[in-house]
């Protein structure tokens, strides 16, 4: 895993979410207003989920805000307001994506329980989050004195420490990406070397 590097992580989760399957999405809403152009709502789906309704309509969006979740649903959205960390829906999907979602959460293995709970046998989840070496990080420590980090960040993992928390909590990791959009290469040129210094990158695990 981890010798493949992609420009758009929907490319490996395409695949995943074929019509006919059952597919959740954690983390629904939008929160950022600068991403919300061109919709009438205040809130509006976030980017991912979008993609993954584009691609099976059946999708279902999962998220704590009651009231972006209320617009999503105005909207002809399939989206419920739950906590993912004591997800309990009652039913059980092919397919589970959580994008950039576990580094905002409290208690990341309490998540991936509650996820656990909700996937089908053979059923699969879908991770993407930040990496914490990604070689633009050394470019704002020399800068500022400190790495660059979303205010809504608590935790920061790597492919190592996720793989090793997904096991614990009974997953099989069997596809790894990076994920590296194509920006800013003259100052991130060092992942041109070694792919562990990418932007991002994805893990898809099994149960």
């Amino acid at each position: 895993m981890f010798d493949t590097t992609i420009r758009d992580r929907f490319d490996a989760i395409a695949p995943h979410i074929v019509p006919g399957t059952a597919v959740l999405d954690l983390g629904c809403v939008d929160a950022r207003p600068a991403r919300r152009s061109g919709h009438t709502s205040a809130h509006a789906p976030d980017l991912l989920f979008r993609r993954l309704v584009e691609v099976n309509p059946d999708a279902v969006g999962v998220d704590h805000d009651a009231e972006g979740v209320a617009a999503l649903q105005s909207a002809g959205y399939h989206a419920v307001c739950a906590n993912v960390q004591t997800l309990d829906l009652g039913w059980q999907f092919d397919t589970i994506v959580a994008g950039e979602l576990i580094e905002h959460l409290d208690n990341p293995g309490l998540f991936l329980t509650a996820v656990r709970r909700h996937l089908k046998p053979g059923g699969k989840l879908i991770l993407t989050t930040p990496n914490p070496f990604y070689a633009l990080q050394a470019w704002h420590i020399w800068r500022r004195g400190r790495p660059r980090c979303n205010e809504g960040h608590v935790v920061w993992f790597d492919p190592v420490t996720l793989t090793r928390l997904l096991r614990r909590c009974g997953f099989e990791p069997v596809e790894g990406y990076w994920i590296q959009p194509q920006r800013r290469w003259l100052k991130a040129w060092k992942r041109l070397f070694r792919r562990y210094f990418s932007h991002s990158f994805l893990i898809v695990a099994t149960v």
